[in-house]
């Protein structure tokens, strides 16, 4: 069954409205769009819902303040998850949002589950300085703790995963960058998980 999906990131100057891009996937649409402000993503993730969006991840820089804020708009058939970080990537996540604040931040990457990915090939670039992103499509989560080895060696400062990786990705991820870099992992608030919950047991969580 195919799931379009939207990844919403912060990002420095962003026009909503023209800096977007759009991956046609064997799973689904996955539509990536930067934001200049936070403040724009309830509007942003609103009018991706209306297109057919089931997922929304809003990334690491976005506050989880904001996903109650985005879930209100989008309604109860889409789910919004938004990026965090564990225990280990607390000192580099810090370490990364000073330099940003320095206006030096290292290259980020965002890793994306996309069944017929090519990593090699399948990349994109995005540059509002000082902010450097660049996007990797992987097929699994084999290949997405290589390819965030081999990125967290070259000095990339950020790694957040999107895209439906499961809790053993993320394990395999992060025991891969072995702290050389912060690794997010997308997150779901209970509320978000309720429906699933309640269609399975026939009652509230």
């Amino acid at each position: 069954m195919r799931i379009d999906k939207a990844l919403i990131y912060e990002a420095p100057g962003a026009d909503p409205t023209i800096d977007r891009s759009v991956l046609d996937t064997p799973d689904g649409k996955i539509t990536i769009v930067a934001v200049g402000d936070p403040i724009q993503a309830p509007a942003v993730a609103h009018e991706l819902a209306a297109h057919g969006a089931k997922l929304i991840e809003l990334c690491g820089g976005i506050s989880p303040a904001w996903r109650p804020k985005v879930s209100a708009v989008v309604g109860p058939d889409v789910q919004v998850s938004s990026v965090t970080f564990g225990i280990e990537s607390l000192q580099p996540a810090a370490a990364y949002n000073q330099a940003f604040i320095d206006g030096k931040p290292p290259l980020a990457a965002f890793i994306i589950l996309k069944r017929d990915a090519e990593p090699d090939q399948d990349r994109l670039v995005t540059v509002f300085p000082p902010l450097e992103t660049h996007f990797v499509r992987v097929p699994d989560g084999a290949s997405a703790a290589k390819v965030a080895a081999d990125l967290a060696q070259a000095g990339f400062g950020l790694i957040e995963l999107y895209g439906g990786f499961s809790t053993e990705d993320a394990a395999a991820v992060i025991e891969a960058v072995d702290g050389l870099a912060p690794v997010g992992v997308g997150s779901f608030a209970l509320d978000a998980l309720q429906p699933v919950y309640r269609a399975a047991t026939g009652r509230a969580a």
